[in-house]
This record gives structure tokens, C-alpha cells and sequence, in this order.
């Protein structure tokens, strides 16, 4: 059989949700509060790259961050690989609204 079962139906709708909702939850914070730094540092945390998505002029700093990660994964060990990719993004946020 090569069609889609229940399985791969529900990775893939929980794949759309995953980058959906980061997206959604970030052009609507951003209209409807604008430049909350605490927000956008939750964001970041919880959404990491698609974090960015709360300031205006997210593509390059998502793909500058998402290359973060990439790298990190690919040259460090697991633990330091971790610890880099979940403070990557904040920090970056950080530097972006204080800007």
C-alpha cells in the first residue's frame, strides 16, 4: 500500500500546526503589541527561528538564526549543541529590539 494511513496523516498536520501557529502567534502579536520585548524573548524560547517573526524584517534574522542551529548541530557535541540553539534565538531578539 503507498497511500497516506492515520499515522502519517497526523505527522503531517502536526508538522502544518508546528510552523502555522509560530507564524499566526507572531504577525498577530506584533499588530497588536508591538515591540514588548519579554514577548518577543518568549516567542524565541518557545518557537526558536520562528520567533523572529515578531519584529518586522524577520526573514534575514530567521535565516541568520536557523544557520546558528544548523551549524551548531553539525559541529558540536549534542549537550553544547542544545545549550547554543536554545540561546541563539533570545539573544538574537535581544539585540534586534534593542536596537
Amino acid at each position: 500500500m503507498t497511500g497516506i494511513d492515520l499515522n502519517g496523516l497526523m505527522l503531517l498536520a502536526l508538522a502544518v500546526c508546528a510552523v502555522i501557529l509560530p507564524l499566526w502567534l507572531g504577525f498577530r502579536l506584533r499588530k497588536s503589541r508591538p515591540g514588548v520585548l519579554w514577548i518577543g524573548l518568549v516567542l524565541t524560547v518557545l518557537f526558536g527561528p520562528l520567533g523572529q517573526v515578531y519584529v518586522a524584517g524577520w526573514i534575514g534574522w530567521f535565516l541568520i538564526v536557523l544557520g546558528i542551529c544548523v551549524a551548531a548541530q553539525q559541529l558540536l557535541d549534542p549537550s553544547s549543541a542544545m545549550i547554543v540553539m536554545m540561546i541563539a534565538s533570545p539573544l538574537v531578539m535581544y539585540f534586534r529590539m534593542r536596537r
